[in-house]
């Protein structure tokens, strides 16, 4: 297997951009200094697996995103949908299969089930 070159810093400097977020702050959410977290964004230091698992957890992304992949991975080498769960991934693939006409169709019909499962019906 070929080694991948691992895109930590630069996906971390983004996410925390990205979220509004200072490195004091963050660090103070992660449980670690602000110095420490600095390190893991220069590239001078990487954080342990139990570590890159937090923050992986804390912006809601993969372990693979965090470390290598980024966040702007290659469209045509991925499958955009890859870690969804079967059902949802389905869902999506019908729905871009939809023309624009259908795909609006689908939408409304979720709103009309979503304001009926909230009691929106009345009774007769």
């Amino acid at each position: 297997m070929a080694d991948q070159k691992i895109n930590l810093g630069k996906t971390l400097k983004e996410l925390r951009i990205h979220q509004g977020i200072t490195q004091k702050k963050l660090g103070e959410e992660l449980d670690l200094t602000h110095q420490a977290y600095s390190r893991y964004e220069t590239g001078e230091r990487l954080p342990d697996l139990n570590m890159a698992c937090r923050i992986a957890k804390y912006y809601h992304i993969t372990l693979d995103q965090l470390v290598f992949r980024g966040l702007h991975p290659d469209p045509n080498s991925l499958d955009p949908f890859a870690t969804l769960p079967k059902k949802y991934r389905q869902l999506l693939e019908d729905y871009h299969k939809l023309s624009v006409r259908g795909q609006e169709n689908l939408l409304e019909y979720l709103e009309f089930l979503k304001y009926k499962e909230a009691g929106g019906e009345s009774s007769r």
